[in-house]
């Protein structure tokens, strides 16, 4: 397959014709108070940058989530705001880039879609994952719930985020996991795994109530294609480069 072609299947969304015939068009900046206008154009913008930073050469698309977000701009910069805070994790100095996949990919077999019966997977979150570190096995192993077949380290990361997900943290399991970065990091890995479990939520609904049914059939192509050889690993750029890091904290 083309490298373009895979950008193309990697990447869901609507291109600005097919979002003006949708069932939820982007409101008319015309119709905004000032406030409003100024959050769309962020958010716009964002979108642009996120998209240009695969490089796929392909026509900008605008995704689901973000094309039901931008129904209420001011909303639509708050969610952005947590995610180009997390998306920045590594360049703060807190919690690594790899932590932060591991983290996600462990959270996604609890999050099944109840109106397809399929967990939550995206090709973009596995290319990420391979690009930040995790070997696309440990990926499988991950998906499939095999910790045994993990490092003891990534163990940590799994049943960390496990039990932040199910209410089963516990004292000693966050004192390990200071210990291991500091109390400041593993406070953020807390927040960021709870801030995902609400967007992957409203991924999922954002996606029903535009009457689309997301397939993970592609995510499972690229990971196998990684796995036996016939995909190199992307820049990981492609993931954070369209994120202003803040300044370290």
């Amino acid at each position: 397959m083309a490298d373009s072609e895979n950008k193309r299947r990697i990447l869901p969304g609507k291109t600005m014709d097919e979002l003006s015939q949708s069932s939820f068009p982007l409101p008319d900046p015309e119709t905004l108070d000032e406030e409003e206008r100024e959050a769309f154009r962020r958010v716009a913008e964002r979108s642009g940058r996120f998209f240009e930073s695969f490089k796929d050469g392909t026509e900008y698309r605008m995704t689901p989530l973000f094309q039901v977000l931008l129904q209420s701009p001011k909303l639509a910069q708050i969610w952005s705001s947590f995610g180009d805070f997390y998306q920045t994790s590594e360049a703060r100095g807190s919690f690594s880039n790899r932590d932060r996949d591991i983290g996600l990919l462990a959270l996604v077999p609890l999050l099944t879609n109840a109106r397809t019966g399929k967990i939550p997977l995206s090709p973009i979150w596995i290319t990420w994952a391979v690009s930040s570190g995790v070997a696309p096995k440990d990926i499988k192993a991950i998906l499939e719930e095999r910790i045994d077949d993990i490092s003891s380290e990534d163990r940590q990361l799994f049943e960390f985020v496990r039990a932040a997900a199910t209410g089963g943290l516990t004292k000693e399991m966050f004192d390990a996991l200071a210990a291991r970065w500091n109390v400041k990091v593993a406070v953020e890995f807390i927040s960021f795994v709870t801030w995902r479990i609400g967007l992957l939520r409203t991924i999922q609904a954002h996606w029903g109530i535009q009457d689309l049914l997301a397939d993970n059939a592609d995510a499972y192509s690229v990971l196998q294609d990684y796995i036996e050889g016939k995909r190199e690993a992307e820049d990981y750029n492609m993931s954070s480069a369209w994120v202003n890091a803040p300044a370290s904290q």
